[in-house]
């Protein structure tokens, strides 16, 4: 009988001590398969994406009070949020102009326009809304003056849940890469 009611305890101490299961998400951009960008040396580069250091940890990030982030323990990006931005933000780019957007490497002297962007905020509401703030600039070939932007939105999520937010995440990501093609064209 102990010996039953030990191994009772024991399993409901075990099943009340399981952590909960983590969940990984990628920022990636799925380009329409007509808007394949052509070949060839780019014109354009994105020199780098910066996020601020409150953003730089794994968990999506909840504003919970004014002034105030929570990170979400079970709830991560998959890779440093930076990277997944900069590759989600080359490929929108690219996909709207038409053309290969390049990375930070020894070509980049050869771009016409070179764009910097840092992202300020990136982050869920209690009220159910994704938040992006970002400023971005761009600059043109060697020895041109630098045009500043500013960027900033806020949108519903669509459903519940982690989910939501990285769907909502990604729509505003892809808005922000549509205003950066936007301004990039209309510097030409």
């Amino acid at each position: 009988m102990r010996v039953a009611l030990s191994l009772l305890l024991l399993v409901v101490v075990a099943c009340a001590s399981t952590p909960p299961k983590r969940t990984e998400y990628l920022l990636r951009y799925d380009a329409p398969t007509s808007a394949e960008p052509k070949p060839g040396e780019p014109r354009v580069g994105l020199r780098g994406v910066t996020v601020a250091d409150y953003l730089n940890q794994p968990g999506l990030m909840i504003e919970t009070g004014p002034s105030e982030v929570r990170p979400a323990q079970t709830h991560l990006w998959a890779e440093p949020l930076e990277e997944g931005l900069s590759i989600f933000l080359r490929a929108a780019i690219a996909s709207t102009l038409g053309e290969e957007v390049g990375m930070m490497t020894r070509l980049a002297s050869n771009w016409e326009q070179s764009v910097y962007v840092f992202v300020e905020q990136f982050h869920g509401t209690m009220s159910g809304n994704a938040v992006l703030v970002a400023s971005f600039q761009i600059t043109p070939g060697p020895g041109g003056g630098t045009s500043e932007f500013r960027f900033s939105r806020s949108l519903p999520l669509e459903s519940e849940g982690y989910a939501g937010l990285v769907g909502a995440d990604r729509r505003l990501a892809e808005e922000l890469a549509a205003a950066i093609a936007a301004a990039l064209t209309s510097l030409r």
